[in-house]
């Protein structure tokens, strides 16, 4: 598993590749918080929940499950630190355990994302591996 962040005029982005569907999942969720706020990376989470999203494409699922986590960061001021997924590509359902802790915003660098993008959003398999690059209005 890895990702890189990308750099494009007023936005940024990830791509992200893992062996699983899943694991992509939480690789990108991942990147999207330690893009938000690196110095917040691997701090101890006090709360957990788990999240359901459900969508009509790949894609879609991909958009609203970050959406989805960047408004319970935004509206609850939580750091999400580690994510636990299950999708299912079939059904587009994807159930998502994540442990957070609130936001200490006087250690938070990192870009303020406004919004998940379909630009230039690709969600495939590649060389027996999961791939995506997603792009952050900033």
């Amino acid at each position: 598993m890895a990702y890189q962040v990308l750099s494009h005029a007023a936005d940024a982005g990830i791509e992200a590749t893992a062996e699983s569907l899943p694991d992509l999942f939480d690789e990108l969720l991942l990147a999207t918080f330690e893009l938000m706020s690196p110095n917040e990376a691997g701090t101890q989470a006090d709360t957990t929940r788990t999240v359901e999203i459900r969508a009509e494409t790949l894609e879609d699922l991909v958009v609203d499950t970050l959406s989805e986590f960047l408004f319970i960061a935004e509206t609850e001021d939580q750091h999400f630190s580690w994510f636990r997924s299950e999708v299912d590509p079939e059904a587009l359902v994807a159930r998502i355990q994540a442990g957070s802790r609130p936001l200490r915003r006087d250690r938070a660098s990192g870009a303020a994302i406004k919004a998940v993008t379909y630009h230039q959003l690709v969600v495939e398999q590649r060389d027996g591996e999961w791939f995506a690059r997603v792009y952050f209005d900033v």
